[in-house]
């Protein structure tokens, strides 16, 4: 029995040990366990499993992420992709884009050189022309990365995969996820099995980002060479090929704070008041790799490699200035854009909304009608401090504020708010709560405004305008706003704005708020400042004679940006650059339909000087005699001419060629209030007031320029197209004249202005002798030029505020303006305006082009003088008037030795006569200056002390006249 226990015993042990030599298992002596072990085959058997665990999970994964991804249409990629509006000059050249977004203008693949094209595939992905898309190891290899990896894909890509990412994975670009991977595969299988690999490439190189605010071969080529992109050299093509892996790390221009460049650097550029632009050669080595992939490959040669290679980077760019648009162009953009969006509106039944978009995103092409060099012109002599005035007679206040002609604030102090950058609450401007709100206090130093933003109530705080003075050079800072995030602000009852304890005590309030003790101050981060803008300011615009086109537009001076405040376009009191159209060409019209009709024109007695009627002839023509003289309207002596004084019997020529402001009234009075304003609405003057209780209806608006509301350069420019065009002007001015889509559909066109007449030709070509006389001998002679006849009016408004010159050449009509943005007044009259002028225009070559009308058939010239035929007649004017030098003291004609006398006029047809004997309180000489026999001459000392203790009390001729009295200039 003992035996056949020890036999089992050792039976057992045998096979636990042939088991455990097997590795079929294990056991735990003591415990009875199995111990189980992995053969080779099993754990293959294993790994395999996982592995199509792992497979299979994200393919369905994969098929879950496909089947949820946004649908796509490969045949529409450029319908969702913004496009820049090209704006051409009227040569047809490209001088401006807007956008928004992103920059980028796309071309035909037959328009792309082949080197760029090589240069792109040779070093993004070299294999493009013969895979099918992507490249299986790659992405098996970046799933991997993505699974043992931490989540993070790695790996370059295709030329199709970046297009599909740029295209239809925007969003998601920076996001290196495997479910972005997984539907960037799909849409790139999409785009190849739908697109031809010519098409790929031509959508891949019209999308990707390319550095300098520029998305795209052709915006990149215009904003670092300065040329179409099918002009590119080798060496350029291979620089932009060089620039998709890091746009702006290799961007081939950079602008840096100016602050930041050293004077002395060799890689800048060009310094502005924006920044310093500058040569970035970071990508260098990338560039060479290029061209040496492209020689590699077989795409260039060794001879156009050598060559290439060595041409530097500041040799091959021609860099653009303003990557957010033509800076000389900003003005005349915007407002042909307008223009265009207004357009559409109208003849494609849009929407403002469709509209605007179809302009700043559809890739539009816009011909203008400008001519760039006349707008380069504009903005270069603009820039010239020298060619403008400066403002003088600055009335303040107590604090410093400058003040305007009523006593009123008109611009704050900028050191009364700002030190060192931020803005400091004075005492009982804002307070903390106990809660640890802050309260911001209404009409102290800031304004507060309720609005409504997004739907929702908001509270504006904001700075008022400004001015501070730079290099002894007057600036205006249009406000400015205090950001305070819209959720945390309210107002309390008293309209005080309460910053709530919330965003306070937050980590952005801190920031936004500086606060120490009792003193609550905001750091230059926290609020905006409009720009500060130089005064004076000044507007031109240039019209075509015989289009209507509007040839160059600058709204302002050394401004920057876009969507600026237009001072072309926004009106200005006119002065006696008015007088042509309301006046002077309005009574020659006149008289000549009166002739046609067989009338005589019927002249009035007014009562305010001695003319009267007299002198006029039948009709009132250029030869009709005009007197000046004092004139006395609703009680008071008014106008005063520029100087003072009155000379006598003019001309209607003459009077306007130096622009006598006593003469325009009386013409002004026998024309009519009526006639003037018809002609001036006729001339195109939108902005007259005919209509209320205060309103244009008056000598003073329509004779010398007083406008309620002013004028704007545009409408004048155009209005004075008349007198050399033969007495029509374009009804609207155009800016364009086609724009097309994208596709080259034409969405707008406009051919010729449509015309309308104003004035009878003959009526025009005498007005254009008259106005030529202005510049010949006259108030203008400063816009004279030497390659042609310049003809136009200065004008110059109350106190110097606003100067004027408008005039024409054969070929184009300017009106150019210069003033500051608040009513200060100048240093200069208008001479200034017609020098500008001048040198503006003599630098345009199409602006001395052509030659003026023939004289017409029906203007006829007697005795050196120009009529309408019928409307002569012999004028004569006998003076009845007589001046006499009084003394004011006697009231008797004045001695040598009359220490206060006055020039007095008296008409003797009305029974007026100066005295006959002379002063007898001053009287040197009896014998030589009779004395009346009523009066006895005083003798030396009674003499002496009469003229110490008489009283002086001259008239004062300097009393300031309203809004109309202008200077005559």
């Amino acid at each position: 029995m003992i035996k056949e226990t020890e036999k089992m015993r050792s039976d057992k042990y045998e096979k636990k040990n042939q088991i455990a030599k097997s590795g079929g298992g294990s056991a735990t002596a003591g415990h009875g366990k199995k111990k189980f072990r992995w053969n080779k085959k099993q754990f293959f058997k294993f790994v395999l499993a996982v592995i199509l665990a792992i497979i299979l999970a994200v393919l369905a994964y994969a098929v879950v992420v496909i089947a949820t991804a946004p649908k796509i249409d490969t045949s529409k990629i450029y319908s969702i992709l913004t496009e820049s509006t090209v704006i051409y000059d009227s040569n047809g050249k490209q001088v401006d884009s807007v956008y928004e977004g992103e920059n980028r203008t796309n071309v035909k693949y037959s328009q792309m050189p082949k080197n760029l094209i090589n240069a792109y595939v040779a070093l993004e992905d070299k294999t493009f022309w013969k895979h099918h898309g992507f490249n299986f190891v790659r992405i098996m290899g970046a799933i991997k990365d993505s699974v043992f990896g931490g989540g993070q894909v790695s790996g370059t890509s295709t030329i199709t995969q970046q297009l599909a990412r740029n295209v239809f994975l925007k969003s998601d670009m920076t996001k290196h996820t495997l479910k972005r991977k997984i539907r960037e595969a799909w849409y790139t299988v999409l785009l190849e099995k739908n697109l031809s690999k010519e098409q790929i490439i031509e959508a891949y190189l019209n999308t990707i980002n390319l550095g300098y605010g520029s998305y795209g071969v052709e915006a990149a080529s215009q904003a670092y060479f300065s040329k179409d992109v099918e002009d590119l050299t080798l060496s350029q093509c291979a620089a932009l090929a060089s620039l998709p892996q890091a746009p702006s790390s290799y961007a081939l221009v950079q602008i840096l704070d100016n602050d930041s460049v050293s004077t002395t650097d060799k890689n800048i550029l060009k310094r502005t008041s924006i920044g310093t632009y500058v040569i970035n050669d970071a990508g260098k080595d990338r560039r060479e790799t290029c061209l040496a992939l492209m020689k590699k490959q077989g795409y260039i040669t060794q001879a156009e490699y050598d060559k290439a290679i060595k041409v530097s980077l500041k040799k091959m760019l021609n860099p653009s200035f303003s990557t957010g648009g033509n800076s000389s162009m900003t003005y005349f953009t915007d407002y042909v854009v307008s223009r265009v969006i207004s357009d559409l509106q109208k003849e494609n039944d849009l929407s403002y909304s469709d509209a605007y978009d179809k302009v700043y995103s559809g890739g539009l092409k816009i011909y203008s009608t400008v001519d760039s060099k006349a707008q380069k012109v504009i903005q270069k002599e603009f820039k010239n401090d020298s060619n403008f005035p400066t403002p003088t007679n600055i009335r303040y206040d107590s604090s410093g504020n400058i003040l305007n002609s009523l006593g009123q604030i008109a611009m704050y102090d900028y050191k009364d708010y700002f030190s060192d950058g931020s803005f400091t609450f004075k005492s009982g401007e804002a307070t903390l709560n106990s809660d640890g709100s802050l309260v911001i206090k209404k009409n102290k130093r800031l304004n507060i405004y309720k609005t409504t933003v997004n739907g929702k109530t908001d509270y504006s705080i904001e700075f008022p305008t400004m001015y501070l003075f730079k290099n002894s050079k007057l600036y205006s800072i249009s406000g400015g706003y205090i950001n305070v995030p819209q959720k945390y602000k309210t107002a309390d009852s008293d309209g005080n704005v309460i910053v709530s304890a919330k965003y306070m005590k937050s980590k952005a309030g801190k920031n936004f708020f500086n606060i120490s003790g009792s003193t609550i101050s905001i750091p230059r981060t926290s609020y905006t400042l409009n720009q500060k803008t130089i005064q004076p300011q000044s507007a031109m615009t240039i019209v075509e004679n015989s289009t209507g086109e509007i040839k160059a537009m600058m709204g302002g001076r050394k401004t920057t940006g876009r969507m600026l405040y237009n001072r072309a376009t926004n009106p200005r009191q006119p002065g006696s650059s008015i007088k042509p159209l309301a006046v002077y060409s309005a009574a020659l019209q006149q008289s000549a339909e009166e002739a046609k009709a067989g009338k005589k024109h019927t002249f009035t007695d007014f009562g305010i000087d001695a003319q009267g009627t007299k002198g006029w002839g039948k009709f009132i023509t250029a030869g009709s005699i005009v007197v000046d003289e004092k004139t006395t309207v609703n009680g008071r002596t008014w106008p005063y001419n520029s100087g003072g004084g009155y000379s006598g019997k003019q001309t209607l020529r003459s009077a306007l060629r130096n622009s006598i402001n006593t003469c325009a009234v009386k013409i002004w009075y026998q024309v009519g209030t009526s006639y003037s304003a018809k002609m001036v609405k006729k001339y195109g003057i939108t902005t007259l007031d005919t209509k209320g209780s205060v309103s244009d209806l008056n000598a003073a608006a329509l004779a010398l320029g007083g406008m309620t509301n002013g004028v704007t350069t545009t409408e004048m420019a155009n209005a004075y197209t008349t007198f050399p065009n033969n007495g029509t002007k374009a009804k609207d001015t155009i800016c364009y004249t086609k724009v097309e889509d994208n596709e080259g559909k034409t969405l707008l066109k406009k051919s010729d202005a449509k015309k309308t007449r104003v004035l009878d030709s003959g009526v025009a070509w005498i007005m254009t002798d008259l106005l030529k006389g202005v510049v010949s001998g006259g108030t203008g002679t400063g816009a004279a030029l030497s390659s042609v006849t310049v003809g136009g009016k200065t004008g110059t408004t109350s106190d110097e505020y606003d100067i004027w010159f408008d005039g024409f050449t054969p070929s184009y009509s300017a009106s150019l303006w210069i003033g500051n943005d608040v009513n200060i007044q100048l240093s200069s009259m208008s001479g200034y305006a017609a020098s500008l002028w001048g040198k503006i225009m003599g630098q345009i070559p199409n602006a001395s082009k052509g030659s003026y009308k023939s004289m017409p058939s029906d203007v006829t010239r007697v005795n050196g003088e120009y009529y309408i035929t019928g409307t002569y007649s012999a004028v004569s004017y006998a003076d009845t008037t007589k001046k006499a030098t009084i003394c004011t003291d006697s009231g008797y004609l004045a001695t040598p030795s009359c220490p206060n006398t006055e020039t007095k006029t008296y008409d003797t047809s009305k029974g007026e006569n100066p005295p006959t004997y002379y002063c007898y309180k001053h009287n040197p000489d009896p014998d030589k200056y009779p004395v009346s026999p009523s009066k006895k001459v005083s003798d030396n000392k009674d003499q002496n002390t009469t003229n110490k203790d008489e009283d002086t009390n001259k008239d004062d001729n300097t009393t300031d006249d309203d809004t109309g009295d202008d200077t005559g200039n």
